[in-house]
């Protein structure tokens, strides 16, 4: 099997130009693929990959199967073509890491053919991860039965991206799907192959655009009924940030007045004492009532608490006070009032 790398450059509507790198090697592989993957990461707005597959011919007697025999990935103005049916195993390794191990989201014209062929091969693309253009966009409209009917890469792309793709299929030769394993590819079926691969991304470039600005929410890329607007959860989440950050300016200020009158309070205490005033700064007021309470007991005949328990009782005044000693002549016998406990003759 022989290595090779082309770098060609092909032009697309508008005059543009799109640099395209046309290899087998595992090591040019390796290296765009990361260049891909380093741009996917770094991407903001479109951050998805152009992808479009080329088979080898049909057996007319149905006999044996087609097979994947070209692989084409695009970003921004660049196209990696891998001719997959003339790369080794570790060069396939790459491509099947790239496509289910790294959560790139793909997006291909009809990709029913494409997912049984890299089936296939041992690669499934998550679904979540890999657009299918002509389930998004219906340009022919419905048919007779009422069915929406499914567009081709040209006229999808001459509706949304230039009309000057009217023509890209007819100007490619039937008889040239035949050649996809030819090694190397014709000038002729290697443009084919890039412009698919390049119009794919192109395509959903605008198709996301419009999905972005006029059917999603900016904030969370989700429908809305109120197409262009905030929808309702990000509406919330915006009015829960605005409160909250009034209610953080509120509490700043109060924390900073706070802190001021402390301030106030700490330099009034460490405040030298005035020449013409002898009177020393007042005590705090916990301070000031102890001495206040202590002051009064001096000054005052008032007796204190001590002196009760200080006095010496003298015998009559214990006598008197202790009701032990009492005689029991000398208590009053309580009356009775209940007529059926009084003996007879005692009233």
């Amino acid at each position: 099997m022989q290595a090779f790398t082309q770098i060609r450059t092909f032009t697309v509507h508008g005059g543009k130009e799109i640099d395209v790198v046309y290899t087998n090697e595992e090591e040019t592989m390796s290296k765009y693929l990361k260049m891909y993957a380093q741009w996917y990461a770094e991407e903001e707005e479109n951050k998805f990959v152009g992808l479009d597959l080329e088979y080898t011919p049909e057996d007319p007697n149905h006999e044996l199967e087609n097979y994947l025999a070209v692989v084409q990935l695009s970003m921004k103005n660049h196209v990696l073509v891998c001719h997959y049916s003339w790369t080794n195993g570790e060069c396939k390794a790459l491509l099947r890491s790239f496509f289910q191990d790294q959560g790139i989201v793909f997006c291909t014209v009809d990709k029913r053919q494409d997912f049984v062929k890299l089936y296939f091969e041992n690669i499934i693309i998550p679904s979540k991860n890999w657009i299918d253009i002509q389930e998004l966009v219906h340009v022919k409209g419905r048919n007779d039965r009422g069915y929406l009917m499914r567009d081709g890469m040209a006229s999808l792309a001459t509706s949304i991206i230039d009309e000057s793709y009217s023509e890209m299929k007819n100007k490619f030769p039937t008889e040239r799907h035949n050649y996809w394993e030819e090694q190397p590819l014709s000038d002729l079926n290697l443009e084919y192959a890039a412009k698919d691969a390049y119009v794919s991304y192109q395509l959903y470039v605008k198709i996301w655009f419009f999905l972005r600005y006029l059917v999603f929410c900016p904030g969370c890329k989700k429908e809305d009924t109120l197409r262009g607007k905030v929808c309702y959860k990000c509406n919330a989440a915006e009015i829960k940030a605005e409160r909250a950050q009034k209610n953080a300016a509120a509490e700043i200020a109060r924390l900073n007045a706070e802190l001021a009158s402390v301030q106030a309070e700490l330099a009034s205490l460490k405040a030298p004492a005035s020449s013409d005033n002898t009177q020393q700064a007042s005590p705090p007021h916990g301070m000031r009532r102890k001495m206040n309470d202590e002051h009064w007991l001096e000054s005052t005949d008032a007796p204190k608490s001590s002196d009760y328990w200080r006095r010496k009782w003298t015998d009559d005044e214990q006598k008197s006070d202790d009701p032990w000693t009492t005689k029991k002549s000398d208590q009053q016998s309580p009356k009775n009032d209940n007529p059926w406990l009084t003996k007879p003759g005692n009233y």
